[in-house]
């Protein structure tokens, strides 16, 4: 099996590298970057066997170092966040390891809030390429973008030595590259539609491949409401001998939210805390990954210090989630991608809705998510609504998004930046402009407004 096109092999030789096997070198970052994108970009396989073998040829580094293992629909990332704030306030070393980036590509793998580096990345590169060589090799078949990441993340932990890595599943569970980890604490935040090609047509079936995350003698908790999933997940529990418990939501009360983000009290500890992020979903999420960080520390029998848990979630800004950029004009801008996803973003902007504010909202997304639905829901909270597009070769276009609207109040330009700076020169004081969509399309929206000086 030949494992690169030629086109690709060219381009690659031209910048500097050659594609052979165990003595590949990338000269620069490019060129890895490159090579990575040849590896089957969004493909999925649905086992564990190649990145097992990779793993096992490198001496298993994941497990080498302690571990936390979070999956879900929606609220993963920010879960992870939270759990790696009131981690590194407790005094650790903390890696992180999240997906998609909405910056840079070394926003991925991180410890104590610090990116890899480009020269710690392309040396990692280096590293891995002749093992990934070996097991391709050996297996006759092409190892995916995304356990390539995941592997060179577990040399990278294990080198620095850190006492903690917080895991954000990629998609699914069962058969995420992440999963070859043996995390001490596992949880799972919702299961909703997405993916459905891939994880199952009903959320049972998606739950399923969720809870395959779940771990002998481990402790997973879950922050998921339906009945019927949590069936699914109680059966796969017990026959794999994991522990189970769902998060009493009852122990967040007394919650207000303030312009900045959120105050709530943690009953079981009678402690007030503060995050800095807006939404009622944000408390499920603060509130798994205190179960997480509490059950952790009393595994781990090490005292538990309030002022650490109170630190570390203050600070726990999340990039690319209602995030408010500006104030004066007022832009928030809100990664959600999936239709779980807008319609908590919807009920999150009731809070400005509720203030007074016009929510005039910039819309773009790819092409092969259930895009009605969601514009319906936008529809549904804003005085006008424009849909855009931007440059990968899954966004849609403005124009097809347009045609699954009503069309009352809604308008389209293919060109996001030429939205953007129309919309900003229409804003008046009560009106809020929410960009969202796509984590894509929100990467390239926060570089641009970077780039015209609107981020606070």
């Amino acid at each position: 099996m030949h494992l690169y096109n030629h086109n690709i092999k060219n381009d690659a030789t031209k910048s500097g590298f050659f594609y052979g096997r165990s003595d590949k070198m990338f000269l620069k970052l490019e060129d890895f970057f490159t090579w990575l994108s040849s590896q089957n970009k969004f493909s999925i396989k649905l086992h564990l066997t190649r990145i097992k073998r990779a793993c096992e040829i490198l001496g298993n580094p994941q497990n080498k170092v302690k571990s936390l293992h979070v999956a879900g629909t929606n609220g993963k990332g920010s879960t992870c966040n939270y759990l790696s704030y009131m981690l590194q306030a407790s005094g650790y070393k903390v890696g992180l390891y999240i997906s998609p980036f909405i910056e840079v590509f070394n926003e991925r793998i991180q410890i104590n809030n610090v990116y890899i580096s480009d020269e710690e990345l392309l040396s990692l590169a280096n590293e891995i390429y002749p093992v990934i060589s070996q097991v391709e090799t050996e297996m006759n078949d092409e190892m995916t973008e995304f356990e390539i990441i995941t592997l060179l993340s577990f040399v990278y932990f294990e080198k620095n030595k850190v006492d903690y890595v917080v895991y954000e599943v990629g998609m699914g569970g069962r058969y995420d590259a992440t999963n070859v980890i043996d995390p001490l604490v596992m949880g799972i935040t919702n299961i909703s539609w997405d993916h459905m090609n891939i994880l199952g047509n009903t959320l049972e079936k998606i739950g399923f491949e969720k809870v395959g995350i779940a771990k002998p003698n481990k402790m997973l908790y879950t922050t998921e409401e339906n009945p019927s999933v949590l069936e699914v997940f109680k059966n796969y529990c017990y026959e794999v001998n994991c522990h189970f418990e769902i998060a009493d939501f009852s122990e967040i009360t007394k919650f207000k939210f303030l312009d900045n983000g959120m105050k709530f009290v943690y009953k079981p500890l009678n402690l007030e805390l503060m995050i800095p992020m807006l939404g009622e979903h944000q408390l499920k999420n603060v509130l798994l990954a205190i179960k997480m960080y509490l059950y952790l520390l009393n595994q781990e029998h090490v005292n538990i210090n309030k002022d650490n848990i109170a630190n570390g979630l203050k600070k726990a800004k999340w990039n690319g989630r209602l995030d408010i950029v500006s104030k004066k004009p007022f832009v928030i801008i809100d990664g959600s991608h999936n239709i779980e996803g807008v319609r908590t973003l919807t009920e999150a902007m009731k809070i400005y809705l509720n203030k007074g504010y016009k929510i005039n909202i910039i819309f773009s997304a790819l092409k092969d998510k259930e895009t009605d639905k969601m514009l319906n829901l936008l529809q549904s909270i804003s005085s006008k609504l424009t849909l855009t597009s931007f440059e990968f070769y899954r966004a849609n276009t403005a124009m097809n998004l347009y045609e699954q609207t009503n069309k009352q109040n809604v308008y389209y330009n293919e060109d996001f930046k030429d939205t953007i700076n129309n919309e900003l020169k229409l804003l008046k004081d009560q009106d809020l402009l929410l960009i969202t969509g796509s984590l894509y399309f929100i990467s390239q929206v926060k570089k641009y407004l970077k780039e015209i000086d609107l981020y606070d």
